[in-house]
């Protein structure tokens, strides 16, 4: 839970005083008694002093508000009121945005729908009220609030169904089958999923398992969501039977000449497709009433629209009997065919001539309504530029209907029964693949087949293009294509059979674009990144945020580029497809080259301002923030929203990142990529994103060495140091040559922060040797370094290392005095993460000194601080040591807890984590007497802490490890681990728990 205040989130500090305000927002806007808050706060047992503790807590909580707070948490009579707007608190926001999104779903805006819906889901960042204790009043919300987002979910997946996604949807809607298996519209869903691959038999079969289930469990019928989807699939399939039947009754028969005939021949090999078929049939062939029939397609160019069009109106011979009238609008050229001019060529059809033409547009309008009554003609109109160019074109009522065809979605055509086509799934790639090319030679060459058919981006024009291509030359195979198009330089040339050209489609498009629009396609193309938010459009184009926003528009209404998702800040993110990319690519480079190393770098120079944002305001920095001298201006807006949510941020930027980093070494913009690299360093290091932070440090590093670039050379060593000291089953020379070779060139350039990181990151490799003596030395090095520079986190991540090595030793006293030094230094910089793990040394050590109520409260404290914080690593780690501690006592706790530790280990891939929960769960097997369980889970502790090179947790697993076969009678491998265990304590220095461990083998030699 935090709290927006003066630019900057703040947590929420407390349990009680975060439930105190979770049932103040639940009210936001009306006061609450304070009988109330009472209740909800110790649910029926308060203290004698409830009320007093609660003005207490209000007054906690204004402080946390700000110098507002007294004028945003008021008391009024004996109740407190919150008075912020109800769009302040995200729930409601989350519900406004639901509701906004379920109604454009039910007036069938299906791209509106899913922006929203996802819009409202993304604000959810787990469980509703997490960190806040239960009371009566917040169960009931958290129930009420898990079930609208249940309910957005199933809409949002019910949008993307509707938009021709469900091959994306099915994982996501099986495994909420699973999770809610009575939840009859998640059932509807994969039906309506299954069918839209193509799996009408699964479709069917899961409806009738649903009726048997719901009839044998609850004695009920399938309701309302199931029935209709089983209608639905049953309408649909007849439907796309007839349709891809070559039967008698669908050929046309014999018409008078004078019924106008406009519709090109439609394609033999008419692939896919089959719910959007099925839909415009649906609507199309219903019975005729007042109200015109309106199907508007829309989609990018060599989408398929025309085709799918066409191919409709062929299998509506009969129903529209009295003819077709066609006309391509030309809304992609610069001058669009004028409504007048369209229209005279649709009268005259119909038997207008000469003098009867009228000279206005509206009269031929209407005399083309008029001609049109009582009448049932398709009228098909492709390539319209806009909804003022189609409606004077339209019939006025039925039974007359329409096919509408553009790049645009034409949302103003009301009454619209919209198809929004994308490019091919893969395996319909393939299928058209293999009509036209002959299944054979798709077949013999599957891995070619599919390659070839991404090259082609699944782009239905592009793909038919390569298949005739193969089809035209019986001897070349799909492999000697596939290399030709690997070439991007080239892909577009290779792209061309006769009249059939994606490079000429695209172009249409780009032709009717302001130089403005032209010059941002052309510049976001230049970037190497998969997706973007609107800042960067700006930026490459030198536009402000009102021309930005223009120039999108018209860039994804004309299919240029993509709204490809809301990412974790909520930004809307734009990208390419990848054929289009190309075509755009092509332009820019016939530009001068200076202003498109300009367009880049005024890109990456944005993402380097906003990760120095995001990293300085992240919950710890690992080390020193030290980057390149060059000043950096960050976009209008973007520092705001990174700071908010540095985490989010990196994650939403994190794809961005690593390409931003390879395109910058590879334009021998060094300082650029090892600047974003170092910046996004305590993110990777703090979220265990280990692969990610070396693929973008080794990158950077080449390209340091390449420029002899010696400060960003040495702050890459000294960061992939830092991530190998984390990184399970790395090796320990490596971490230490990284360390070394970083001190070296640090002192070179003489940089003090950086040299006191590199002398303690070695100590970090020592210590996990077991060389005491050699990490000390490097440590009192490293806190000289520290005191010269005013280092302040350097020297707090000294005293947290040397209190774990004396702890380790056995010199518990002096440990806890490094700790509490640590944990000062801690909050005097307010790092959370240090915080949390200088709290967790205390507690260890306190627990080792058998001070068990101490140990709790330290390890409580450092959970709450992970809890606010959202560090699983962390919460992993403290879950373990916690449910140790539980089990030494036999409290009733520590199984739940450990399990929690280790499934918080598993899903972060921390071994040490799984060794200490497996340990401690090991530990209460042996005392619940199940020998077996125990000696299984303690041999799995001891191998992953050896795996995790930690000798001292290796040493005590083994001591543990020695009891267990001791109980269990096997004194042999008993000695055998408690001498090993021996041997590392005494590498360790510690005498203390060597000499310990040695009596109890001699014992066991004796017995």
């Amino acid at each position: 839970m935090e709290i927006r205040c003066a630019h900057e989130w703040r947590p929420v500090a407390g349990g009680k005083a975060r439930t105190l305000l979770s049932v103040l927002m639940i009210h936001a806007g009306t006061p609450v008694p304070v009988a109330r808050l009472v209740e909800e706060l110790w649910r029926g047992a308060p203290p004698a002093s409830a009320r007093s503790l609660v003005r207490g807590y209000v007054l906690a909580l204004r402080r946390s508000l700000g110098a507002e707070g007294p004028e945003i948490l008021t008391a009024q009579a004996d109740a407190y009121l919150l008075d912020v707007a109800r769009e302040a608190v995200d729930a409601y926001r989350f519900e406004q945005l639901a509701a906004d999104g379920q109604g454009a779903l039910r007036t069938g805006d299906v791209d509106r729908a899913v922006r929203l819906l996802g819009a409202a889901l993304t604000l959810w960042r787990g469980p509703a009220f997490s960190g806040v204790a239960a009371s009566p009043l917040i169960s009931a919300y958290v129930s009420r609030l898990e079930e609208l987002r249940l309910a957005a979910l199933e809409a949002r997946l019910e949008s993307d169904l509707l938009a021709g996604r469900a091959e994306e949807v099915l994982g996501e809607v099986r495994q909420l089958m699973q999770e809610h298996p009575a939840r009859e519209r998640i059932i509807a869903l994969w039906m309506r999923a299954l069918h839209a691959q193509g799996r009408r038999a699964e479709a069917l079969s899961a409806y009738v398992d649903a009726r048997r289930r719901l009839a044998g469990e609850f004695g009920i019928e399938p309701g309302p969501y199931l029935r209709q989807a089983h209608r639905d699939i049953l309408a649909e399939d007849g439907a796309a039977d007839a349709a891809g039947t070559p039967t008698a009754d669908r050929t046309p028969p014999a018409r008078p000449r004078e019924v106008p005939w406009h519709a090109p021949a439609s394609i033999g090999d008419f692939t896919g497709r089959h719910a959007e078929l099925a839909g415009c049939l649906k609507i199309l062939e219903q019975e005729p009433g007042a109200v015109m029939q309106l199907v508007a397609i829309s989609g990018r160019a060599g989408v398929g629209k025309t085709t799918l069009a066409i191919h409709t109106s062929h299998l509506l011979h009969d129903t529209y009997p009295d003819g077709r009238l066609y006309a391509d609008l030309r809304g992609d050229s610069a001058v669009p065919a004028p409504a007048d001019e369209v229209l005279g060529r649709f009268l005259r059809a119909l038997g207008v001539q000469g003098s009867e033409m009228p000279e206005t547009t509206d009269e031929r309008a209407a005399l083309l309504r008029s001609r049109l009554a009582g009448r049932k003609m398709l009228i098909l109109l492709d390539n319209a530029s806009s909804e003022q160019q189609v409606r004077p074109l339209l019939p006025g009522t039925g039974p007359s209907a329409a096919v509408v065809v553009s790049r645009r979605r034409l949302s103003a055509l009301d009454g619209s029964h919209f198809v929004d086509l994308d490019v091919f799934s893969p395996e319909c790639a393939l299928s058209l693949l293999g009509r036209i090319a002959g299944v054979e030679r798709v077949m013999a060459e599957p891995d070619a087949a599919s390659t070839l058919a991404a090259l082609c981006g699944h782009l239905p024009l592009a793909v038919r293009i390569a298949a005739a291509r193969v089809s035209a030359s019986p001897e070349t195979s799909l492999s000697w294509l596939v290399q030709q198009l690997m070439d991007e330089r080239s892909r577009l040339d290779e792209l061309s059979i006769g009249d059939l050209d994606v490079r000429t489609t695209i172009a249409a498009g780009y032709q009717g674009l302001s130089a403005a629009e032209q010059r941002a396609l052309r510049r976001l193309s230049l970037l190497d990144v998969a997706d973007f938010p609107a800042w960067v459009v700006a930026a490459v184009a030198d536009l402000t945020a009102a021309e930005t926003r223009q120039v999108l528009r018209t860039l994804v209404d004309r299919r240029l580029l993509d709204e490809t998702r809301v990412d974790q800040v909520g930004q809307l993110r734009y990208g390419f497809h990848s054929l289009v990319k190309l075509f755009a690519r092509e332009l820019a480079q016939q530009r001068p080259a200076a202003a498109q190393l300009a367009a880049i770098d005024r890109a990456l120079e944005g993402w380097l301002a906003l990760a120095r944002a995001a990293g300085a305001a992240l919950a710890s920095g690992t080390l020193a923030q030290i980057g390149p001298p060059r000043a950096v201006a960050a976009p209008p807006g973007g520092v705001e929203v990174a700071a908010r949510s540095p985490s989010a941020w990196f994650e939403a930027e994190r794809a961005a990142i690593a390409a931003a980093v390879a395109q910058a070494a590879d334009l021998g913009r060094t300082d650029l990529s090892w600047g974003l690299a170092a910046a996004a360093h305590s993110f990777y290091e703090l979220r265990d994103l280990f692969d990610d932070g070396q693929h973008v440090h080794e990158t950077a590093l080449r390209a340091c060495r390449a420029a002899g670039d010696q400060l960003g050379e040495a702050v890459m060593l000294r960061n992939l140091a830092d991530l190998y000291s984390s990184k399970p089953g790395s090796e320990l020379g490596q971490k230490l040559a990284f360390a070394s070779a970083a001190l070296h060139l640090f002192r070179q350039v003489r940089d003090t922060r950086g040299e006191a990181d590199a002398l303690y990151l070695c100590a970090t490799v020592h210590r996990m040797r077991g060389e005491h003596a050699e990490t000390v030395a490097r440590l009192e090095q490293s806190l000289q370094a520290c005191r010269s520079a005013d280092y302040r986190l350097g020297e707090l991540h000294v005293w947290q290392l040397l209190g774990m090595v004396r702890r380790q030793e056995g010199h518990n006293d002096e440990a806890l005095v490094h700790a509490s030094r640590a944990l000062t230094i801690a909050r005097e910089l307010a790092s959370s993460r240090d915080q949390s793990v200088a709290l967790t040394l205390i507690g260890i050590i306190h627990r080792d000194q058998d001070e068990p109520e101490q140990a709790e409260r330290a390890l409580v404290e450092a959970i709450d601080i992970a809890e606010e914080s959202a560090d699983p690593v962390q919460l992993a780690f403290l879950h373990g040591h916690l449910g140790a501690l539980y089990a030494g006592s036999g409290h009733p706790r520590a199984r739940p807890i450990l399990e929690r530790g280790l499934e918080l280990s598993r899903a972060s891939r921390s071994v040490f984590g799984q060794a200490l929960a497996l340990n401690a769960l090991g530990r209460l097997d042996l005392a619940e007497g199940d020998a077996a369980a125990a000696l299984d889970r303690l041999c799995a502790s001891a191998q992953l802490y050896r795996e995790a090179q930690n000798s001292y947790a290796e040493a005590k697993a083994l001591a543990v490890l020695s009891e267990a076969y001791r109980q269990v009678g096997d004194a042999e491998r008993a000695r055998a681990n408690a001498g090993a265990a021996v041997l590392l304590f005494r590498r360790l220095g510690n005498e203390t728990e060597a000499d310990q461990m040695e009596l109890l083998a001699g014992g066991l030699s004796g017995g």
